[in-house]
């Protein structure tokens, strides 16, 4: 049997339903300002971008913590907080290291991980319920040397790397929360 011997009803019938396949599928960016991912607040629809910029994040006072905080408030406003808005996001930030290889010769360590875990919470200020919560976890290597600043150095950037991961993973944690509310 060719293809020829196939009567057309059945390759109409597959291609109307690989069109349907495709036209199913749909993607929508996060921060799309469409109806589709507008949030309601008292009544106002807002989409997800404009209430992320009116998160306010509470104060922390640890240097890791500090990048963290930096970084996610860059990352859901720029760094401009919009008025009028009635969120606010705690952290608890752990960081932990850890020796990955160690020199044969002299047993030093020649490379090691930071980690940084952080734990949100988002809280509506009106309800005092809690919208979003979570923990975040990031990791970032770095090699050692014999020289004590450069190792300083390197971790401070391992940290300060990792915070930054962690900052974007829980802005869009966030948001995808945001957008399901």
């Amino acid at each position: 049997m060719s293809s020829s011997d196939l009567t057309p009803f059945p390759r109409l019938v597959g291609a109307v339903g690989l069109l349907m396949l495709v036209a199913s599928c749909t993607v929508k960016p996060l921060n799309a300002t469409k109806s589709a991912t507008s949030i309601s607040d008292d009544g106002t629809s807002r989409s997800v971008a404009v209430v992320m910029k009116t998160i306010t994040v509470n104060p922390v006072d640890e240097r890791v913590a500090q990048q963290v905080r930096n970084n996610l408030m860059f990352e859901l406003n720029g760094g401009q907080l919009e008025p009028g808005g009635n969120l606010g996001l705690s952290l608890k930030v752990v960081t932990g290291s850890r020796s990955l290889a160690i020199e044969n010769n002299s047993l030093s360590p020649t490379s090691a991980q930071i980690a940084v875990t952080v734990t949100y919470n988002l809280i509506d200020a009106t309800t005092r319920k809690s919208v979003s919560s979570g923990t975040r976890r990031a990791v970032a290597s770095y090699d050692k040397t014999p020289q004590k600043f450069a190792n300083e150095r390197a971790q401070r950037d391992a940290e300060n790397r990792a915070a930054k991961d962690a900052a974007r993973q829980i802005r869009l944690a966030i948001g995808q929360s945001l957008a399901k509310h």
